[in-house]
């Protein structure tokens, strides 16, 4: 029964401090790293691996600038892309938090990069990329967060794969975590 009372008490702190920590960190000067990424080993066009890394500097409170990688790989269709990246971050209401964590952040952003993609059946292909991207950041501490996403593109060339056809558009689900400094 002792030990109880020590399990309830170091479960009950865990969950309380990261919550008193404080507000978000997107203030102008803090440092943003993203990355997401994804490994699938039995997907239907052989091992699929994407990774997608993005270094962003706030130079207004709430508003964020920088540059992002991004790789994709599997056995028929291969792609890099290095581009440029701009993204709000909104604050809700006062009531609105999170159970545990210390802040729920919504945001929009937008991407223009210069992909170069490999498809085996139709060949190589560049182009440039303007993108879209919404979502909702789950602050776990005051300098990290999880983040899930909605991604879209619009490609000038088909460098995407959908269905076995190449394509100029494409959306996707991104879950992924950013950290603060």
């Amino acid at each position: 029964m002792k030990y109880m009372k020590w399990l309830t008490l170091a479960l009950a702190v865990a969950v309380v401090v990261p919550s008193a920590m404080g507000a978000a960190l997107i203030t102008k000067g803090a440092n943003e790293l993203a990355i997401a990424g994804m490994v699938d080993f039995q997907s239907g066009e052989g091992m699929e691996s994407s990774l997608d890394v993005r270094y962003a500097y706030f130079v207004m409170d709430r508003l964020a600038l920088g540059t992002k990688v991004s790789l994709q790989y599997n056995d028929y269709y291969r792609h890099i892309g290095i581009g440029g990246v701009a993204e709000y971050n909104f604050k809700l209401p006062q009531g609105i938090k999170p159970l545990f964590g210390t802040d729920l952040v919504p945001f929009l952003g937008v991407a223009l990069d210069y992909r170069y993609a490999d498809i085996d059946y139709i060949g190589d292909e560049s182009a440039v990329v303007l993108g879209g991207e919404g979502g909702l950041k789950f602050f776990l501490t005051d300098t990290t967060a999880v983040t899930l996403s909605l991604l879209g593109e619009v490609a000038t060339e088909d460098v995407y794969v959908d269905d076995d056809e190449a394509t100029n558009r494409d959306l996707r689900l991104l879950l992924g975590m950013r950290f603060y400094f």
